[in-house]
């Protein structure tokens, strides 16, 4: 247990001592002032508000509402969508509870529908909401659905409560595609109010998604003849209105910061380096602990990468050694060691422990990746410390909201040695005036359109539920108008009613196997595995990781970590979506990866695009992407002596649990490929690559885990079909598979050159490494000049598709001896025959490099199987006569 001590006024922390004593480096200090409240008088409110309403208010906020609140008040009960956007902790709950009040006050047997982005955060609002009926006096009831509540009681709860609080997650998977059961369309013909909390996180792949969804909540309740509004609440974005309107499909009435009145502390801003030479997390642990220690100081902190939070969690903690697999066994130990670690992934038991420590105080602090960035309660935050300058402008301000509510606060943001944070540190004040993070949702996106036509419009979906239709009727369907529906997805709903998918998603209707809901998820669009831990008598659930997660922290042979506790990951099993582990010690693992190949595939007919630059070119196109971790390096050893850790290199991971000599995966992407002449022969050309990276997300913000980079060499066609020389290329693609076109904003007015002029300014500070080759530094400037210059798009037909038109009686395949890879399952798969069945045309083959399983054919439909450019033969099947001949 840390034992505190009493602190010296304000918020009980001697920073500048500790600075001093310690070897950190002060570089600035901005002090930004407070503000006083200001509030309006209940003589104000609107005469229409429901008594009862009035009456929670009134006991809820005594001397009257912010001036944000009651506006938003006022237009909620006037009938209107309304989206509260203002700062953090600054009171946009109360606008539920009264517009909740006033609608179930109001409509007999009326229900409402709030919706939380994560279970934490819906359980804790639940108890809010109870509490907000209890000040008004009122028998209204709530009741929560979320992952963890048994299917056989959800629609218990649903029927036995007024206000239901679910994820969007379980709307989809459960709630839709439950419509019919008559006591979900009962709920939904009384629907009417839905909340929707955090808007500003509904964006890339989870608010695509949940823009589909919020349009299918709309139809169900518009064909079983009701209707609802929303009121919602956003942390500060950029043009929130249209955000809103093509998140929900109808227009709102947006209440912003400008009219925010709720106080604030004076808080301090320190913008400091630790020690040179010392270990960045062993300094940052070590602040910590300072703070920790000052009596009645409560501190939060944020770092961007998940192993980092665990591996501070580790250091904070100091467990050297997990004597007992059984985590709620040792949860009372962890808490005592007053700083924890937090991230998304986290079991249901886990994450309500740690909310419970910070709400109950015995818990000093946390350390944690964005998950905490929404609006969990954490009461009474002193200290914030950023570890590097969040890349969003939104993340920047949800971090330090919390800080300043109680008494004057400290920001101390510690300089993670990259460049982007030389740019804020040369001048901190710009960190207050970077424009609002804009929320990204791409509605055109086909794979996208086509999961939620697979929801609503198939014969037996959503639609068909809701009217309690025998499967296979064919009544007319029409999307209903009530909101606005996404360009293309009413023709592809129509194509679906009539099984007519298109043929390159195809195999996504195969996939979904008539379940569609619950293979596709709305956070992710790759698979999820679930981490389990093993003994005689019992599987503890550690938590789940992406596909692309599992490459960076759970591969074969990992030490993977879970709330600062080391475990080694001793079996991947891709096939059932699991992966192995048992305790271990405090070992670090880092992986070794192997560039990734990039193969990019350029079809006009696609819309994929070409500019001429004033030498070289760009060109926007598909990219299949091959990753893979061939081994690791593992460090044992006291944390004191990090630098003398003693390596231990698996340079195969055959040696450790896996099957195969590497963990990999191939998955199709969208991106911008760029070549110029002087990339020919370069050296290197991989350190310029990263440059391009890191101006892209200066200039254009985004999640560090969903754009990558890399290099590769493209032996493309001529504009006639012959073959011309391969060229050197630097490439930005999407890291989600399937793409949302993040990478292709580079290619928006103005940003190319404001990324070329980032590129320059960030190779003059100090923390940008200096490139190893010494003819790069010629290539970067001939590059960036040529960049700077606008550029004229072309016919995308100096780089032609590889792909070819099949005819009546032959269609082009993969000939066997040839390799491609498997969609679904991200292998590389070597065709062994080609033979038709009545299910259509299939390989039989093998999955390379797969010790267990070099004998075990694999047979796969032909859909399910997809070239590899530049490496895979072509041919045709003649459907006459069985035979494959070479010449695809």
């Amino acid at each position: 247990m840390l034992k505190r001590k009493a602190g010296n006024g304000g918020i009980g922390v001697d920073t500048d001592a500790f600075y001093r004593d310690a070897g950190w480096s002060l570089v600035r200090r901005v002090r930004r002032p407070g503000r006083d409240a200001e509030v309006e008088p209940w003589g104000l409110a609107p005469p229409h508000l429901h008594p009862h309403a009035r009456a929670y208010l009134e006991r809820a906020f005594p001397q009257g509402l912010y001036r944000h609140q009651m506006a938003a008040v006022r237009e909620a009960i006037g009938g209107n969508s309304v989206c509260l956007a203002t700062g953090t902790a600054s009171g946009k709950s109360a606008l539920f509870f009264a517009a909740g009040i006033h609608i179930l006050s109001q409509r007999y047997k009326a229900r409402v529908l709030a919706m939380y982005p994560t279970r934490a955060l819906g359980r804790e609002q639940a108890e809010r909401w109870r509490d907000a009926f209890r000040k008004a006096e009122l028998p209204f009831t709530v009741g929560v659905i979320d992952g963890g509540v048994p299917r056989p009681s959800r629609e218990d709860i649903l029927m036995q409560h007024d206000v239901i609080i679910m994820t969007p997650d379980v709307v989809h998977a459960w709630l839709l595609p439950s419509l019919g059961s008559k006591t979900v369309r009962i709920f939904f013909q009384h629907l009417r109010l839905v909340v929707v909390d955090e808007i500003h996180t509904y964006t890339g792949v989870m608010g695509t998604n949940s823009a589909f969804l919020f349009r299918r909540l709309a139809h169900a309740a518009h064909v079983l003849g009701s209707g609802f509004r929303i009121v919602a609440a956003s942390a500060t974005i950029e043009n929130p209105s249209a955000h809103l309107e093509k998140l929900f499909g109808r227009a709102f009435v947006v209440i912003g910061p400008e009219q925010d009145t709720s106080p604030r502390h004076a808080v301090t801003f320190d913008f400091v380096e630790p020690p040179s030479g010392k270990d960045r997390l062993q300094a940052v642990a070590q602040l910590l602990r300072q703070i920790a220690i000052s009596e009645g100081v409560r501190a939060i902190a944020f770092l961007d990468s998940r192993l980092q939070v665990e591996v501070l969690g580790s250091i904070l903690q100091r467990a050297d050694d997990l004597d007992e697999a059984n985590l709620e066994a040792h949860m009372d130990d962890m808490l005592a060691s007053g700083i924890l670690p937090y991230r998304s992934g986290y079991e249901e038991r886990d994450r309500a422990a740690i909310q419970e420590g910070l709400t109950t105080g015995k818990l000093c602090g946390v350390v944690s990746t964005s998950a905490l960035e929404l609006g969990m309660d954490i009461p009474n935050l002193d200290v914030a410390v950023l570890v590097g300058v969040p890349q969003l402008q939104t993340s920047f301000l949800q971090r330090i909201g919390r800080i300043g509510r109680h008494r004057p606060g400290r920001v101390i943001v510690v300089h993670s040695g990259t460049a982007a944070d030389d740019a804020i540190f040369e001048n901190p004040t710009q960190l207050f005036d970077r424009p609002l993070t804009e929320a990204v949702l791409y509605l055109e996106h086909p794979r996208a359109q086509y999961i939620h036509a697979l929801c609503l419009a198939s014969m037996g979906g959503e639609h068909d539920l809701a009217l309690n239709l025998p499967y296979g009727d064919s009544e007319e369907f029409e999307l209903a108008d009530v909101v606005s529906w996404p360009e293309g997805f009413a023709e592809i709903c129509q194509a679906e009613r009539q099984n007519r998918p298109p043929r390159d998603l195809e195999w996504m209707k195969i996939e979904a196997g008539g379940n569609p809901h619950h293979t596709y998820h709305l956070r992710d669009v790759e698979r999820q595995f679930t981490v389990e831990m093993r003994s005689l008598s019992d599987i503890s659930r550690l938590g789940r990781v992406s596909y692309s997660q599992a490459l960076r922290e759970a591969y074969p042979g990992a030490v993977y970590r879970y709330m600062g506790r080391s475990y080694r990951v001793t079996g991947v099993y891709t096939s059932s979506n699991r992966i192995e582990v048992r305790p271990e010690r405090q070992y670090y693992t880092r992986p070794l990866t192997v560039q990734p190949k990039l193969y990019p595939r350029l079809e006009p007919e696609r819309g994929d695009r070409v500019w001429r630059a004033r030498e070289g070119w760009m060109a926007e196109c598909e990219i299949l992407v091959w990753e893979a971790v061939t081994g690791f390096v593992e460090r044992r050893g006291s944390a004191k002596h990090e630098f003398s850790y003693p390596l231990m290199h698996h340079l195969d991971l055959r040696d450790v649990y896996y099957a195969s000599s590497s963990f990999q995966r191939y998955y199709k992407t969208h991106g911008v490929v760029f070549h110029h002449p002087a990339f020919q022969g370069a050296e290197r050309l991989s350190e310029l690559a990263e440059l391009l990276l890191e101006a892209f997300s200066f200039v254009v913000p985004f999640d560090t885990q969903d754009i990558g980079v890399g290099i590769g060499r493209w032996a493309a066609e001529g504009r006639h079909g012959s073959k011309a020389d391969s060229v050197h290329f630097i490439a930005l693609y999407d890291r989600v598979y399937g793409s949302l076109h993040l990478a292709a904003r580079i290619m928006e007015d103005g940003v190319l050159a404001r990324v070329a002029e980032q590129m320059s300014r960030f190779r003059t500070f100090r923390h940008h490494r200096a490139f190893s080759s010494p003819g790069l530094a010629e290539v970067a400037d001939a590059w960036m000049a040529s960049l700077r210059e606008p550029a004229t798009l072309e016919r995308a037909e100096v780089a032609v598709s590889e792909s070819q038109n099949s005819s009546e009686d032959k269609v082009r395949v993969i000939l066997p001896g040839s390799v491609g890879y498997a969609i679904k399952a991200g292998r590389e798969y070597e065709v062994r025959d080609v033979f038709y069945t009545p299910k259509g045309l299939q390989y039989r083959g093998i999955y390379r490099n797969d010790r267990d399983h070099e004998d075990c054919d694999v047979q796969l439909e032909a859909h399910m199987v997809d070239g590899i450019p530049g490496v895979t033969r072509y041919g045709w099947y003649d459907l006459n006569t069985g035979l494959v001949t070479e010449g695809g």
